[in-house]
């Protein structure tokens, strides 16, 4: 079988990543082939290192159309047989591949959102949850109808690496708890973030000197995040250890007396025996017990939730009071949650089981296969690129680069501090300048409609001009 995965990323790890990692690795060491479309970085290194196939894009609009000739000139050299996209952009092209190559097509939803499925669904042969809350909420609230191709496939860690190692202490941390926050440090995780430093403060208050804080991952926010926790954490001490993988991530687990994180890591920390806090972006899930247990596997462990207006005031203070108690508690909590995740999570049984559904829906597409559509039908394809320019301070020039342009029509909305100021209605040029009135921080959303009234929209330029710059403007 040889498999294509689009998947779309912003930051350069995380839980998707991972998830990925884990299906490549499964299909290759049953001999089966993979090729991912991604964008170029150390996750597509990564890949290519352990024998998977590669296409580099970026996902911007223009770029879909090399990036289909990509996937078509290797179809026709090594024959796909399965789409398995994951969401957004990457949805979006592999649906495009699926059906004008006349492939099956399977998504994975990760959290809470809808993404396009209830306009999808029916080019889809099988979507999979991560989790039996998301699954519930796509069709109780994303609007997804078939309920019987949704499909609940967990994130599970690998048992293997992820297991219970003697890790030499940090002299540092000599005599205090440690305690790992475990995630990235972006604006989608604001809400784990806001609830830590809660803790921080706690532990600030009630238990100055007795704590130090591991924090493992980066992102945009980190200048910020590692400020406010400076200024909160009083006596207790801080470190540092950027994103880490493999054994080094199973070495930080191992360091720790508790773990703070969401989902993925959240099911690697309890693999390796340590009393782990659930707090995931869209809800506090809490300290695995015999009470939240369920909870956290329905949720992918604070995936599913309506974060600050779900949580409970001064549950993270709690829950750091209880793993203060002793520490023959924190080894009853370890080795209960190891157990949940050998019950729930067994790795080998889901990649099992999601090879047997791989074959199950190569199969039912061969014998019921879907009509192609034409690669013409996709306006995406005949988008070839954006070029912008500043030729002064206050003007941007934008021109597009396409397929038979003398078809198509293309409208802009210039955008000032989040409201439209000015419209540039359908008209056949595909070049357009655009004067930027004043200071204020800009966005210009370009819009293209094809002959057949069909239609897309996307960000194309963003620029800024400074109040010392418009007054320069104004004098000229």
């Amino acid at each position: 079988m040889h498999l294509l995965i689009p998947v779309f990323f912003n930051a350069p790890h995380g839980g998707l990543h991972e998830n990925v990692r884990a299906t490549v690795q499964f299909m290759l060491s049953r001999r089966h082939r993979v090729t991912v479309v991604c964008r170029p970085g150390p996750f597509a290194e990564q890949l290519r290192e352990c024998g998977a196939g590669v296409i580099e894009t970026d996902y911007q609009v223009g770029a879909f159309a090399d990036a289909f000739s990509a996937i078509q000139t290797l179809h026709e050299k090594q024959p796909f047989d399965l789409v398995h996209a994951h969401p957004f952009a990457s949805r979006q092209l592999g649906v495009m591949v699926s059906r004008i190559l006349g492939l099956p097509c399977m998504v994975t939803m990760h959290g809470q959102y809808p993404d396009a499925l209830p306009s999808q669904i029916d080019h889809l042969d099988a979507v999979f949850t991560v989790s039996e809350g998301i699954r519930h909420y796509l069709l109780t609230e994303g609007g997804v109808e078939h309920p019987e191709k949704l499909h609940v496939v967990p994130n599970t860690p690998d048992a293997k690496l992820f297991k219970a190692v003697r890790v030499e202490p940090v002299p540092e941390t000599a005599g205090k708890v440690v305690v790992s926050l475990v995630t990235r440090l972006d604006q989608d995780k604001a809400f784990i973030l806001e609830v830590f430093y809660q803790a921080v403060a706690h532990a600030a208050e009630h238990y100055p000197g007795r704590f130090h804080w591991q924090v493992v991952g980066q992102g945009t926010l980190q200048e910020a995040f590692a400020e406010r926790v400076e200024a909160l954490r009083g006596e207790n001490s801080v470190s540092y250890t950027g994103w880490l993988h493999g054994e080094a991530l199973r070495d930080a687990y191992c360091q720790s007396d508790a773990v703070i994180a969401p989902g993925r890591c959240t099911l690697e920390s309890m693999s390796c025996g340590i009393p782990t806090i659930a707090l995931g972006s869209k809800g506090y899930n809490g300290l695995v017990d015999g009470e939240t247990w369920q909870q956290g596997v329905f949720s992918n462990f604070g995936g599913v939730g309506e974060k600050h207006e779900g949580y409970q005031q001064g549950a993270v203070e709690r829950d750091l009071d209880r793993l203060m108690r002793s520490r023959a508690e924190r080894r009853r909590l370890g080795r209960f949650g190891r157990q949940v995740v050998r019950q729930c999570f067994n790795e080998l049984e889901m990649n099992r089981r999601l090879l047997g559904c791989y074959r199950l829906v190569v199969a039912a597409y061969k014998a019921a296969p879907r009509p192609r559509v034409p690669a013409e039908a996709f306006l995406e394809l005949r988008l070839q690129g954006l070029e912008t320019s500043r030729p002064r301070p206050d003007l941007l020039v934008l021109e597009h680069r396409c397929k038979q342009p003398e078809t198509l029509r293309f409208a802009w909305y210039l955008i000032r501090d989040g409201e439209v100021i000015e419209r540039f209605m359908y008209q056949p040029e595909p070049r357009r300048e655009i004067l930027l009135p004043g200071p204020g921080r800009y966005r210009v959303r370009c819009f293209v409609q094809d002959e057949h009234t069909r239609r897309i929209s996307f960000v194309g330029a963003e620029a800024v001009v400074a109040p010392e710059i418009a007054e320069m403007s104004d004098h000229r």
